[in-house]
């Protein structure tokens, strides 16, 4: 038969579910939502006290393992904490994406989409941005790529970083959009540090597409000078723009973000930015960045949105990904929401002190229990 998983207290903001509910998997579908459902057979599974939430979808990591610094062990991190799609942000260029497509992506269990890199050779060598050297931005071999491997590029990354870019300013992200144009595809754009003012970049922007790092504490960026969001920035927004975490090692700063969300200004989507490095250090997963916007102020049901329907709908899989209604893929993720106290770290070496935090337990993919907390 199926699972049935009884007791939990679901949050699925996407589909309106809210309370203690039970979720009856078959199939590799979600089958029944509701209180109080009996077991008909399925193997039941307590969760009495634990979140159960849709499979997280982190919009924006890394997975080239070997590639330069990038690549934690992706299915090892993922079904530990909760994720069951992962969206490598840029990792390679139309010049490297088979490999990592053929030692990656082919290889791995959690559900995998790629941003193309505009530059040919990706992230290969970081000490050189790798859009130092324009020509690399290729926009008929990104095409090329996109339409090859339509089926797990979901559109074009570009880095516009001052270090990155050099006296290049736009030119990589008007590329980066002609080349997603081409191919039906968004934009994500790297923008810590730009070359140009925050509103330069986002005039180029089209709806749907990404902007990763908003929250970052280097150059130009979404305040002004009084801290207020600027006017650019909300503009933005109100014409489709996303605006994305994407943590990693040097693009969230506390002010910053309790500024935002003082503000309303809340993330659109939540994600990592995991490397190696980034899991080592400040980032450390998927649901210790969640932990830390619950801690700034985004409500819990904020938080899930931001880590499950909204990023579905970016991708293109809205109402199949990232919820519980019944007819979605079987991916779910349960935590423990735990009380107490405990440290968490920006990418600029502040610290704050929350009083909640997210434990992963149980992690089913496709309907099929993938693992659970000893």
């Amino acid at each position: 038969m199926g699972l049935l998983l009884r007791g939990g207290e679901v949050v699925d903001p996407g589909a309106g579910l809210a309370g203690k509910l039970d979720v009856r998997v078959r199939d590799g579908l979600v089958a029944q939502v509701g209180p109080g459902l009996a077991d008909d057979g399925d193997t039941v599974v307590d969760v009495t006290g634990w979140l159960v939430v849709p499979g997280l979808i982190d919009l924006h990591a890394h997975c080239f393992i070997g590639g330069s610094d990038f690549g934690p062990r992706t299915d090892d991190v993922a079904r530990s904490t909760g994720v069951t799609t992962w969206v490598d942000g840029g990792s390679t260029g139309a010049g490297t994406f088979e490999g990592m497509r053929e030692w990656v992506l082919s290889r791995s269990r959690v559900r995998m989409f790629a941003f193309l890199n505009i530059s040919a050779i990706g992230l290969m060598y970081l000490k050189v941005g790798e859009l130092n050297h324009l020509a690399y931005a290729d926009v008929d071999a990104a095409i090329g790529a996109g339409r090859d491997h339509r089926d797990l590029i979901l559109g074009i990354k570009v880095r516009n970083q001052l270090e990155v870019v050099g006296d290049a300013g736009v030119e990589p992200l008007r590329r980066a959009v002609r080349a997603a144009d081409a191919i039906g595809g968004r934009v994500m754009i790297h923008c810590t540090n730009p070359p140009v003012p925050m509103g330069e970049l986002l005039a180029l922007l089209r709806p749907g597409d990404i902007v990763s790092h908003f929250l970052h504490g280097r150059g130009h960026g979404i305040l002004d000078e009084k801290g207020q969001i600027r006017r650019e920035v909300r503009a933005a927004r109100e014409r489709g723009v996303l605006f994305d975490v994407a943590h990693g090692r040097m693009h969230v700063k506390f002010p910053i973000a309790r500024a935002a969300i003082a503000q309303g200004f809340y993330p659109d989507t939540i994600s990592s930015d995991l490397t190696m490095g980034g899991s080592a250090g400040c980032v450390k997963d998927l649901p210790t960045t969640m932990a830390k916007f619950l801690n700034l102020g985004m409500p819990l049901a904020e938080v899930v949105r931001a880590v499950t329907a909204s990023p579905a709908k970016a991708i293109g899989r809205e109402g199949r990904l990232g919820t519980l209604k019944p007819g979605s893929v079987a991916d779910i993720a349960v935590f423990q929401l735990e009380t107490g106290s405990y440290d968490f770290e920006d990418a600029h070496g502040e610290h704050m002190t929350g009083r909640q935090r997210l434990v992963p337990v149980l992690t089913l993919r496709a309907g099929e229990i993938w693992w659970r907390r000893a």
